[in-house]
């Protein structure tokens, strides 16, 4: 029921503000250990539902939990989202613009929830999680993360672009390639275009092997 929003973001907002939000925060770890992407894609959408909801539940999990949880949750449920749409410059969570009296309204980047994160722990995208990966790599094999987000992973911890997947063996330029980024994996590749050559090096000895076994 939590992954599938039990709670309202009014709910939602009214818990984390209480003494109460330690089982909220509970309920988030249990969620990122034993759920499934269809889980986490559910609770991404409704934590970034709004600004304000959004920044209570990040304060929560550093406040409860600390650094791990809160970079868990950015690479398994904040990462496939943007806040607008990033083609059209349309608005996906209308609550996340900027409205200041009589000034016109200030849209928001569509990594502004990555950048929110990245603000309160600078190391983030240099931290591998248990499975020893990076956000870059969670990033880019996504199928629906945006080039926007990608690129802002990438920027602030470029050294990652030449840093294998360990679950896939992959470099971040060919997961990005692998879910149709092309644009992405440019822009990945030419941080580092001798990977192109190690890749082919790497398959080269392996077809090796094999035929003279």
């Amino acid at each position: 029921d939590f992954a599938q929003g039990a709670y309202s973001g009014y709910k939602s907002k009214a818990v984390l503000e209480r003494e109460t939000k330690g089982i909220f925060i509970q309920a988030t770890d249990f969620l990122i250990e034993f759920g499934t992407q269809g889980d986490w894609d559910k609770f991404g959408k409704h934590i970034t539902r709004s600004l304000n909801l959004f920044s209570i539940f990040i304060d929560a999990v550093m406040s409860v939990s600390g650094q791990g949880l809160l970079r868990d949750v950015l690479n398994k449920c904040l990462l496939q989202y943007s806040i607008i749409d990033p083609d059209h410059r349309r608005i996906l969570i209308p609550s996340w613009t900027v409205r200041q009296p009589n000034e016109p309204a200030i849209l928001p980047t569509p990594s502004l929830h990555f950048q929110k994160v990245l603000e309160l722990i600078p190391s983030v995208v240099q931290t591998v999680d248990k499975d020893k990966r990076l956000p870059l790599h969670y990033a880019a094999a996504s199928a629906t993360a945006s080039y926007d987000v990608i690129m802002d992973v990438f920027k602030a911890y470029k050294h990652a672009a030449s840093i294998r997947d360990p679950m896939t063996g992959l470099f971040p330029f060919q997961l990005a390639a692998s879910n149709g980024n092309v644009e992405a994996a440019h822009n990945l590749l030419l941080a580092n275009p001798n990977l192109v050559s190690s890749g082919i090096n790497i398959h080269d000895k392996k077809r090796k092997r094999s035929s003279s076994t």
